[in-house]
This record gives C-alpha cells, structure tokens and sequence, in this order.
C-alpha cells in the first residue's frame, strides 16, 4: 500500500491527488473503502513514470559485409544519468528470415509491467509500449477498465493475524522427506545424513515429531546423486526413509494459451525451412565427407527393458531377469524355485527354515560362509534384512533381478555382495520413487539448469567451416551480458551469409530493479 486519502461521498465526482512520483512504472490499484474498511469498488490505472533504464549501443559502422566481425559497446544509465551496473540478455536475428510486427512480440516490458497484473490473453501487448501518443494511452486505460476487473483480495491483506505464506522465496535447492519406522511410525529426533555420491562434505539434519526432514540451500547443477542415511535416537538404522521430489508434487504452472501465440508468416517460415535444406545438403557433400544415415524406424522395445522393477538403476540393467511364469512351473519354496537357476547365486541355510543368497564367488573365496556378505535383498523396494528368500510366495513374484558387482554398485556399501530384486504383483500401480527406502536412500534430484553455451562460428581463419554456408536466422545470442560500475558491457560475433537487416535486442534490469530494452538494427550487403 502506497498511499491513502480520506474523502467523502458528498458529489458523484471526486477529485483526488496522489504524489506520483511514489509509484513505480505499471499497473496501479485504486480501491474505494467503506468507513468500516469493506472495499466498494476499484480499478486499474497504467503509471508511466519514465524510471527505464537508457540503454545506448555504439558500433564501429551502420553497414557490414556477410561473415564481418562485429563489435558491440553497451552504455546502460539509469534515470539520472548515472552508471547502471546490472543483467541483460542480447540476441541478433536475420529479420529476412524471421521477421515479426514489434506490437506481436513479448518482451521484459510487457511481461513484467503490464500482463503478469491482468487476467485474460492480451492482444499485441507491445503495442501499448509503442508510443506515447493519446491513443495509446487511451487505449491502454481501456485495457485497464475491461482486463483488470476482479474480486477483492483485501480480507486477506488487511488481516492483521499473522498471514502463512504457502511458498517461501527460494534461496536454494531443499530436499525434504520423513523418516518411520518399521512400524510407519514417525521417528522423532532422528538424525538424517546427506552424503554426495562423488565424495564431499556430508551434511546431517534431524526429523521433527512427524519424522519430517529438510536439506535447505542447498546449490548444484543438473542432476545430482546422494545418498540420504538415517538412523533413530538410539543410533539404529531400522528406519525407512520417503524421500519427496518437490518437482514432482509442485503445483501446476497453468497459462491460458488461447490465442497465446502469433499466426506464423509462412513465407519467413518457407525461407527457413528452405536454409535448412541446403544446410543439409551442404554438410552432406561438403568435399564428400558428409555420411547421410538412413531413417531408422523403432517399432517395440527389447523384452527385458518391458518388464516393471523397483530397481534403482532401473529395468534393462540387471544381470539376470526371472519372469513370474518361469518360476511358477517349479512352484515349491523360492529357494528350491531358483537353486541352480540363478547364474553365480547360492543359497545358503541358516538356522532352521532361513535361506540367505550369496554370489558364489563369495563363498568360495571364504571358509563356508565366515566373513562373507549375503546379497541384499530388496522387496519392491523395501530393504529386508535378515535377507531370507524364503519369505516371499513363488505365485507373488513378478520379477526377480541379480545385480551383481558394478549392476549393484547403485546400491552403495550394501550391494557389495550383489543384491536380488524382487517385485510382486501386488505392488502394480505402485510408483518405485515412492517406496520408502530401510537404512539408506540413493537419490538423483534435479539441480539448477546449467546453461549451454551458444554456438557462433568464428572467420578469423581458414578452417572448413568458412567453407560452409552460413545460413543462421539466429546469428547471436547471451542470455547474460553483465554491465560493470561504469555501465559498460562489450560482445562480439560475425555475421552470417544471408544479407539484409539485422536486428540487435537488448533487454534487462539492473541492481536496483530498473528495467530497460532497446532494438538496434544494421545492414548486412
């Protein structure tokens, strides 16, 4: 809230002043209040405040030669003139393959100043910033009037109880679970360790009186493997661990996508489709060295990758697969099922009924059984320790897969001496990522996108790609171009072969919020 002024409803025209300079650029809301704080009525207003950042390029000359190197000076200053030190964007298309009406784009303008406050797709939103003439204007406060109707909101921000924010702003990546025990009941106090699968400092966090646990700020890139390891007050590891991907229950990002995009211009998108023909063609004979593979037609998957699994490293990857209708016609205890069918498996009896698998090199390299590590046996999903096959019904099983050595190294310190995996059909419908995990829980979350760097051809020297055509629609593009203290940022790139205009889009914010954008164009001969 900006401001506030009392009037009273005494004529049906009320005239108001508010100090303009308060306000920043954007859309405004204008509420009328009852005396008891209800609110009657509001609109929408426009502020054009003239707070853009003043964004100036400077190149060595108006004109180029195809394939010419071109260099570029940033000059970004704020509204008093001062040095804008910030982050911008910078992309150089071909308008001759790509043009577009300036009043069909969107842009850092119309997204952050004008559609993300209103309700409905807005038709050429770039043209509301494309002058400010009284048309526009005026058309503009019509938007306003017909765009930004609403239902109040303003229960929930003149509430003065203390309002719970249902999603707190991001400072990091946060990895979250719970933790139970065998009984599915929370494990208060728990320690819960983050260890990072190549090596590293480990992280411990502990669970609150519903088991739950959280790993907050945490800064990698792409896709990361860890390893979560949990253990109850009394340091024993009998705990099964829920690990929840946020990406997975995140709420749905929902656009209206009527009418959302441009029709395309069919010639533009004739002409490109046209460059990437000869494109194709000219790699292909270039000196005839170019090797054009023939279409390859997939029309079903191998059998063993069909199959479903609660294996980490997932179906297709194991050393051996056993399907339920090869086991049923053996029928019996699982073990007498699979003796001497597993390929390098022994099973071993212990005690009275007990049957543990062993890879039989193991127990060959021991004396009898002394010292060596029985397969870790997994249950869809679930660790089952004492590992006793026997446990399981032949008629339930679905799947049995051996890992053995590198297969089963996904399980970490546990798949040293192989591991089984067996899932039942019980377990359909069932997703594998969330089966809690007994003891340890191999996790692969997805980090930050880590940016590739775009690819833009050098002809400084004689190499085979100054050979080639050159046909590029997009001839630059760096989504980060930092301006330092004194406002200045320099890029550089070389033309492309088709001639024309070229069209330069700078567009950002710097440290203090400003937003700015300028379209810069040259010629190409």
């Amino acid at each position: 809230m900006i401001t506030t002024v009392n009037c009273k409803l005494d004529s049906p025209v009320i005239k108001l002043e508010i100090l303009k300079r308060k306000l920043h650029t954007g859309v405004a809301t204008i509420t009328l209040f009852s005396p008891d704080n209800e609110p009657l009525c509001e609109r929408l207003i426009y502020i054009e405040n003239y707070d853009r950042l003043s964004l100036n390029l400077r190149s060595d000359k108006n004109t180029y030669t195809k394939r010419e190197k071109v260099s570029i000076n940033l000059d970004a200053q704020n509204r008093k003139g001062e040095p804008a030190e910030g982050h911008f964007s910078v992309s150089v298309i071909d308008e001759s393959q790509l043009p577009q009406a300036e009043d069909n784009g969107d842009n850092i303008l119309t997204n952050l100043l004008l559609t993300s406050d209103l309700k409905g797709y807005i038709e050429q939103p770039a043209y509301y910033f494309s002058g400010t003439d009284t048309v526009v204007r005026k058309n503009l406060d019509i938007l306003m009037l017909t765009q930004g109707y609403r239902r109040f909101a303003w229960k929930q921000v003149l509430d003065t109880a203390k309002q719970v924010q249902a999603y707190l702003p991001e400072k990091g990546i946060e990895l979250t679970g719970q933790v139970k025990n065998p009984f599915n009941r929370p494990i208060a106090n728990g320690t819960v360790t983050l260890i990072p699968a190549k090596g590293g400092g480990l992280l411990s966090t502990g669970s609150d009186d519903k088991g739950m646990f959280r790993f907050s700020n945490l800064v990698f890139a792409d896709t990361a493997h860890f390893v979560l390891s949990a253990v109850n007050a009394k340091n024993k590891n009998t705990t099964k661990i829920t690990w929840f991907d946020e990406a997975k229950y995140a709420p749905p990002v929902q656009k209206n996508l009527a009418r959302a995009y441009p029709v395309f211009n069919t010639t533009a998108m004739a002409t490109y489709l046209a460059n990437d023909k000869i494109r194709l063609a000219d790699a292909v004979n270039f000196k005839g060295k170019g090797i054009q593979l023939k279409q390859v037609d997939i029309h079903e998957k191998k059998p063993d990758d069909q199959y479903r699994t609660f294996s980490l490293a997932g179906a297709g990857h194991a050393d051996q697969v056993m399907h339920a209708e090869e086991l049923e016609r053996v029928g019996g205890k699982l073990s007498d099922a699979l003796d001497g069918r597993l390929r390098g498996v022994t099973f071993v009896r212990v005690g009275i009924v007990e049957y543990r698998p062993y890879l039989s090199i193991n127990i060959m390299s021991q004396i009898g059984i002394n010292g060596a590590k029985p397969m870790l046996l997994m249950l869809d999903g679930i660790y089952i320790d004492p590992p006793d096959i026997n446990m399981v019904n032949v008629s339930d099983v679905e799947t049995i897969e051996v890992l053995k050595y590198a297969s089963a190294s996904i399980y970490g310190v546990d798949g040293v001496g192989g591991a089984l995996i067996i899932t039942t059909k019980q377990s359909r419908g069932l997703n594998s990522k969330d089966i809690a995990s007994i003891g340890v829980l191999p996790i692969a979350p997805m980090g930050f996108y880590k940016a590739r760097e775009f690819y833009s051809p050098k002809y400084d020297n004689t190499t085979w790609v100054s050979k080639q055509k050159d046909l590029r629609s997009t001839v630059y593009w760096q989504p980060e171009l930092k301006t330092d203290k004194d406002g200045n940022a320099t890029f550089e790139y070389y033309n492309a072969d088709g001639p024309g205009t070229y069209k330069i889009i700078i567009e950002g914010i710097d440290n203090d919020g400003n937003i700015g954008r300028l379209v810069y164009r040259y010629k190409v001969e």
